[in-house]
């Protein structure tokens, strides 16, 4: 009887587990749709911003010490990493803990600071010994303009300013595979063609470029924090289907045994009752 009892405990146990996994699992889908149909109006306006500021970039010239920092300053690099906020995502931050454990060396330099988005990214370089210079907040969809305003800022304004920032993060190539990627946001791609002058400038083109430089680099950095909390959706759904088949192939197991079980010990029931009356 306790081996029945133990049955219908782990029974009741994997039933609950289960439920949770489905819910997550309906969850981490719905935030993914609802990101996923951003995420083309997204991918348009970095483009449109990009050509406008490569197009005026080429028939100026216009230059910024913040953003084409001189080769003989001294090295400032800042990486800014992103990963996982929460767990429950499967291998989604595997990759990425590969590369810190590959690049430990770089990361520990004395003119190298490290900024961090996501909790477990957090946790990540605190496993390795690494001081973080600056972490974000919760890294969420309502959070990632305030987030992107505040990195973008602190580029732009740190005093002496970075003369190179990486960014690495997680970017989905599909709903099932990630890649990680290592962008460069200082130095600033630079325009190598120059084109005939043939814009009306009727602002000062510096102040003009400024800006679009700015918002450009707002939307990189946008766009990289959007994708990997998209990425983390999508692993986590996956990480929550699988487990919810797991759970739904333990427990028609279980269930298949305990009947097994509970059928014994009836028969032996109504056999010592049967015996009894001869």
């Amino acid at each position: 009887m306790s081996q029945l009892i133990q049955l219908r405990q782990r029974l009741k146990a994997i039933g609950t587990f289960k439920k949770i996994t489905g819910a997550m699992r309906i969850v981490s889908r719905s935030l993914h749709t609802r990101m996923n149909k951003q995420k083309k109006h997204l991918l348009e306006y970095q483009q449109l911003i990009q050509d406008l500021f490569f197009d005026l970039q080429g028939q100026s010239q216009w230059t910024c010490d913040i953003l084409f920092p001189e080769p003989t300053a001294p090295e400032k690099i800042l990486y800014v990493i992103v990963g996982a906020q929460k767990g429950l995502c499967g291998n989604y931050n595997t990759e990425l803990n590969y590369w810190i454990e590959n690049n430990l060396s770089v990361l520990k330099a004395k003119n190298v600071s490290i900024m961090t988005f996501g909790k477990k990214t957090s946790n990540l370089i605190k496993q390795h010994s690494l001081n973080i210079f600056q972490q974000a907040p919760e890294l969420k969809n309502s959070t990632l303009e305030t987030l992107a305003d505040t990195l973008t800022n602190l580029l732009l304004k740190s005093v002496p300013s970075y003369t190179q920032v990486f960014l690495v993060h997680a970017h989905p190539e599909t709903f099932f595979t990630h890649r990680l990627r290592k962008d460069t946001l200082i130095p600033f791609e630079k325009k190598q063609e120059e084109k005939s002058n043939d814009t009306f400038w009727q602002h000062c083109p510096k102040l003009i470029l400024d800006t679009l430089a700015h918002m450009y680099l707002h939307c990189l950095i946008y766009n990289a924090l959007f994708s990997s909390l998209l990425g983390e959706q999508s692993a986590r759904f996956l990480a929550m289907d699988n487990a919810t088949r797991s759970a739904n192939n333990l427990l028609d197991t279980m269930q298949l045994q305990y009947n097994k079980i509970r059928q014994t010990k009836i028969t032996r029931e109504l056999t010592e009752l049967s015996s009894n009356f001869k």
